[in-house]
């Protein structure tokens, strides 16, 4: 027996979308601003320690603020931009953070976090670029072969 998909498409309204878009940018604003009040040299990663903790958390204040500007102002590039970088410097962290914290008895889920929100942020600064540049293989005229 084949179990048959309904007629559903998980589709965000538009005024709930923005509240759930928005999530990515205010959560690396969040970890940023948190960044810049200071952190005990103990609590850091060998990542975390390769730069001053302030510089961590201006690079994400920044890249949250683009992006949020990006959105408001319609920008899509300054969004893009700021999602992309955001995206790389959450990415990074959840890999430093795995390192000092995934063990044999579990601990994944301050990585998991970072990661996801990291793995979002690149998601949609993609699907942002996609809505505005053509794809490589129609940069000229597509033909459709016969």
């Amino acid at each position: 027996m084949r179990i048959r998909r309904g007629q559903w498409r998980p589709l965000i309204p538009e005024r709930w979308r923005t509240v759930v878009v928005g999530v990515i940018p205010l959560s690396v604003l969040v970890v940023g601003v948190d960044y810049l009040l200071g952190e005990s040299s103990t609590a850091l990663t060998q990542i975390e320690l390769a730069a001053p903790i302030w510089v961590w958390g201006l690079a994400l204040v920044v890249s949250g603020l683009l992006t949020l500007v990006g959105y408001v102002g319609r920008w899509r590039h300054v969004a893009i931009g700021g999602l992309h970088v955001g995206g790389a410097l959450m990415i990074t962290l959840s890999a430093g953070i795995a390192v000092e914290t995934i063990d044999g008895d579990g601990g994944f889920r301050w990585p998991w976090l970072y990661a996801a929100v990291g793995i979002a942020s690149w998601g949609a600064a993609l699907g942002y670029w996609m809505q505005v540049e053509p794809p490589p293989e129609c940069v000229q005229p597509c033909r459709r072969e016969v």
